[in-house]
């Protein structure tokens, strides 16, 4: 730009035969106004490309944000399927087992008795397959189809220890009001996963479940004598049939409890029994 204002300011001067100062004071103003919007110009194109860039940027981290939430939803999935086979599938073929170890040492003893423990295991097996139908089509529990909240757990209190020798006391505090289904799901779940511990793992003497309903709480207590654990530690200390522990039935609990805002309290003195307790805070306006 400056050779060219030198240029035209010469090719001026030796045209005329001399220079004025309009003749030079034009084509450097020119050259400013040429360097300016040059300068001008750069910047928009800058200012485009870090435009352009940053567009690049998010429709990246948009993708990787689509990806993050699929596979967020894919491990959200993954984990209500593992928690609902193991508070319904899994827990109906561990009574199932129960039920027949119990018969296979009765058949020579008492046969009758031995005949009702088939016959219990029996319906056993006929209700979790019932549960897995309703599983693959994600309908309610069957337990729940039927019947109310407490007829459901005064059931599943009976059939969750049947051969364990545990006797099981189930009782009802305050006055019963109507639950949302999801409440009514949990607490079914809660209780079917405490009682399962217990008829596993406590050798308890007597279990009792009680359902409390406060004015804005509902309240699920499953306590028991047996022989307790270390609840300090890692997961869930006790261990399953095979002798390996599963350390997914309180945490499949506490997850179930905290989605719908309450909290489940474990509280466990080895050789002293178990209590556990899931609280759930009453929906504003009202059970529906």
């Amino acid at each position: 730009m400056a050779v060219l204002t030198a240029a035209a300011i010469a090719a001026t001067g030796w045209h005329t035969g001399g220079l004025t100062g309009a003749q030079v004071v034009g084509p450097v103003v020119g050259a400013v106004v040429a360097t300016l919007m040059g300068l001008v110009y750069k910047a928009l194109h800058a200012e485009s490309e870090q435009r352009r860039r940053l567009i690049d940027d998010l429709v990246r981290t948009r993708d990787r944000l689509v990806e993050a939430e699929r596979e967020g939803a894919r491990l959200a999935e993954r984990e209500r399927l593992a928690r609902e086979i193991h508070d319904t599938l899994a827990q109906g073929m561990s009574s199932i087992i129960l039920l027949l170890r119990a018969a296979r040492g009765d058949l020579v003893r008492d046969p009758e008795l031995a005949g009702a423990r088939i016959d219990e295991a029996g319906r056993a097996a006929q209700d979790n397959l019932e549960e897995a139908r309703n599983f693959v089509r994600a309908l309610a529990p069957p337990a729940l189809q039927h019947s109310s909240l407490t007829a459901a757990l005064r059931r599943i209190s009976d059939a969750a220890v049947a051969g364990t020798g545990t006797e099981v006391r189930f009782e009802v505090s305050g006055t019963p009001l109507p639950l949302p289904a999801d409440y009514d799901q949990v607490l079914l779940r809660v209780a079917q996963g405490a009682l399962g511990n217990v008829s596993r793992h406590a050798a308890a003497r007597h279990a009792a479940v009680t359902l409390t309903y406060l004015d804005d709480t509902v309240v699920l207590d499953v306590v028991d004598d047996g022989r307790g654990f270390a609840p300090g530690r890692p997961a869930h200390p006790r261990e399953d049939d095979t002798g390996r522990g599963t350390g997914f039935g309180l945490r499949a609990m506490r997850d179930r409890v905290t989605t719908l805002g309450g909290a489940l309290t474990v509280e466990s003195v080895p050789g002293e029994g178990t209590a556990i307790v899931a609280a759930l805070p009453l929906p504003a306006g009202g059970a529906s």
